[in-house]
């Protein structure tokens, strides 16, 4: 864990320098804005509800789904640097038994978008092969779009981890719709996936105490680049709301395509600002690591908004409304991140106490083995004085750095019956051997 991570959020309050255009006002009043902006919004709160899910798991669930339905010559403009993908990535974040699963369910039965194709997470390389495979006749694009579905950050991480893996900066690359694919030496191995040809979503279920292997790639920037929604609903009702009809998604009209085939989404004015202030303040080395592709998560999450409104755009109150997500997901996210600190003082405290356990247990083989040794110098000195020696001779005779266990070494010779102790006009003792051996 890094020392330069934000510091949480206190509960209820809204990040301003992030999201500086959202209304004055608690966490709780821009959640109930953001379900009342809109009845589909209002649709999928109640519906996760009546389902006993998380209203925000169910959201970004549905977002995620789709997205994944939107084809991928659909994009954003060239903002900063190139197009930008709809390509999203969102974490459900909750302990055990939260119910990560039953917002995926409800998520997908919420909002009919047609067939999703999902498949588990793997290796970097087999990102393309979820698109592409070699036949006899050539390349064979055989999807477009695929929704990655992880049950547990530990699966993503455990993969992560493995020596040479390139899973994520290939996932960072799939964010962004960027060429996927490896430049193997033999073209017949070589499965190009060009940019901005493929749809990747994806859902992963996070344990805050166990998303530090997330984290430890915030270098990378792949926790930037996550939605984080919480899966728990501390405001649920004592029963639950009648369940209200699903919703069905249905593609607008798409735009006229611009020469290399793109459909371009138009961005409102607010957001184009918002963005360029973002990337200038970025470019002149501002700005916390944690936040360096917030503005443009945002407007991914704006852009969806839109379509989940059959629109092909961002409007103002779409920028507006992903505002109030991402300021929800800042919010989750920064109380993951006190999680893991908790997590890792409490480790440390009982690092500490297991280090001092052994410490001591360590003294203590120490201290008897010096007692031992002491033990037999004391025996063979006395053999050597025919039997028997005065304290202070019998003492100065050990080596310095044991004269500190003389008196527990008589002691303990003593208590064996192998040395007795005599005074001598009240003042002096002389140590004698007996007749019992060891």
């Amino acid at each position: 864990m890094t020392e330069d991570w934000p510091a949480v959020a206190t509960p209820g309050t809204v990040p301003k320098a992030r999201h500086a255009d959202l209304a004055e006002g608690g966490a709780g009043s821009l959640d109930d804005e953001l379900w009342t902006a809109r009845p589909a919004l209002t649709v999928i709160r109640d519906y996760a509800r009546a389902r006993r899910a998380a209203p925000w798991a169910v959201l970004g669930v549905a977002l995620a789904r789709l997205g994944c339905a939107v084809p991928p010559f659909v994009v954003l403009p060239k903002l900063v640097g190139g197009h930008g993908s709809l390509n999203l990535f969102v974490g459900l974040i909750g302990p055990p038994g939260a119910g990560k699963g039953a917002a995926q369910r409800a998520g997908a039965d919420v909002l009919d978008v047609g067939h999703v194709e999902a498949a588990g997470v793997g290796s970097g390389e087999g990102l393309a092969h979820l698109y592409a495979r070699r036949t006899k006749e050539g390349l064979d694009r055989h999807a477009t779009a695929m929704l990655l579905d992880v049950a547990e950050v530990d699966t993503l991480a455990a993969v992560a981890d493995r020596r040479g893996a390139t899973l994520l900066p290939e996932l960072r690359r799939a964010w962004s719709g960027e060429a996927l694919g490896f430049s193997y030496a033999d073209p017949n191995k070589r499965l190009p996936i060009a940019a901005h040809s493929y749809r990747l979503t994806m859902i992963v279920g996070i344990q805050p105490a166990r998303a530090t292997g997330l984290f430890n790639d915030a270098d990378g920037g792949t926790p930037q680049r996550f939605l984080w929604v919480p899966a728990t609903d501390p405001d649920a009702p004592e029963q639950p709301p009648p369940e209200p009809k699903s919703l069905t998604w249905k593609a607008p009209t798409w735009p006229m395509a611009d020469m290399e085939g793109r459909v371009v989404l138009d961005v409102c004015d607010e957001a184009r600002q918002a963005i360029d202030a973002a990337r200038l303040a970025t470019l002149r080395g501002k700005g916390a690591a944690l936040d360096a592709h917030a503005p443009l998560a945002r407007l991914k999450v704006a852009a969806v908004l839109g379509l989940l409104d059959e629109r092909t755009g961002v409007s103002a109150e779409d920028w507006r409304l992903a505002g109030i997500i991402a300021a929800k997901s800042d919010q989750t996210r920064e109380g993951v991140v006190a999680a893991m600190n908790r997590q890792a003082r409490e480790q440390n405290r009982r690092r500490g106490e297991l280090d001092g356990e052994r410490q001591v247990v360590a003294n203590a083989r120490i201290e008897e083995d010096a007692i031992r040794r002491v033990c037999r110098f004391i025996k063979r000195k006395l053999t050597e004085a025919g039997g028997e020696m005065e304290h202070t001779p019998l003492r100065k005779a050990l080596p310095s750095r044991d004269r500190h266990y003389f008196d527990l070494s008589v002691v303990r010779l003593c208590d064996a019956g192998q040395v007795k102790v005599d005074d001598i006009d009240g003042c002096a003792r002389r140590y004698r051997l007996t007749e019992v051996r060891p």
